[in-house]
């Protein structure tokens, strides 16, 4: 299940990375004990401190408790964990062969939050806000005509996104949308699927600038049922690729 971490990270990124993994693959079960420390050292070829800081780490993700003179206990992670371990299983994802699975529910929850941004921003109704959506939406039409690749595209959208986030006023959306954002950033495939055909993207946004000079709530049904025609594409190709 374990192997001897090597240089290329720290010892206790290693180490985290891959009790993490264990878990998440379902390797370790939920109310399993972990082996002693020392076992577990001599495992990765660390020693126990190191072992110590990553088992505190994981703990404090929810992904292990720990009781005096009785060790470290997996946890349910799905019960216990937070956003944080989006991108791990993502990288599970990948190794299991179930990227279309896992890029239809990040998409899934990326549409329910746009949502609650789009809502919260017609809430306020038009604010000096929408002049940083609308430069930012510029910039990205600017990127897509001048055929930049698909890192520069996806960069572009990022700065739309945070500026329908300040738009909004609310941190708590922020802080809930970011590891969802955090997720598609690293998620080569899906992001590539995403900006396929980036000019669809700029023309999607144009609309967006248009419901910024009257935004309101009653008219997003129709918009968010295209994002979802597009979201079932963008799935699509990441099964087929």
């Amino acid at each position: 299940m374990f192997t001897e971490v090597t240089p290329k990270e720290s010892a206790i990124e290693a180490c985290v990375r891959q009790i993490r993994g264990a878990i998440l693959r379902g390797d370790l079960f939920p109310s399993e004990r972990l082996p002693p420390e020392r076992k577990l050292a001599d495992t990765f070829g660390v020693n126990r401190m190191t072992v110590r800081s990553a088992l505190s780490q994981l703990a404090s993700k929810g992904l292990l408790s720990v009781r005096q003179g009785s060790g470290y206990r997996v946890e349910d992670f799905r019960r216990t964990g937070g956003p944080d371990l989006l991108p791990g299983l993502a990288g599970l994802a990948r190794e299991s062969g179930d990227l279309a699975a896992t890029a239809a529910d990040l998409l899934l929850m990326r549409r329910h939050m746009a949502r609650a941004v789009f809502e919260r921003i017609a809430s306020r109704g038009p604010s000096g806000q929408g002049a940083r959506v609308r430069e930012a939406v510029a910039a990205f039409s600017e990127t897509v005509a001048a055929r930049g690749d698909v890192a520069a595209v996806a960069a572009a959208d990022m700065r739309v996104l945070a500026a329908l986030l300040d738009a909004t006023g609310s941190p708590v959306l922020g802080l809930c949308l970011n590891p969802i954002l955090a997720v598609l950033g690293e998620f080569p495939e899906l992001r590539a699927a995403m900006y396929a055909e980036p000019e669809s993207n700029a023309a999607a946004y144009a609309l967006l600038v248009s419901w910024l000079d009257d935004p309101r709530a009653e008219v997003l049904a129709p918009l968010f049922d295209e994002l979802a025609h597009r979201d079932e594409a963008t799935v699509a190709r990441v099964a087929g690729a």
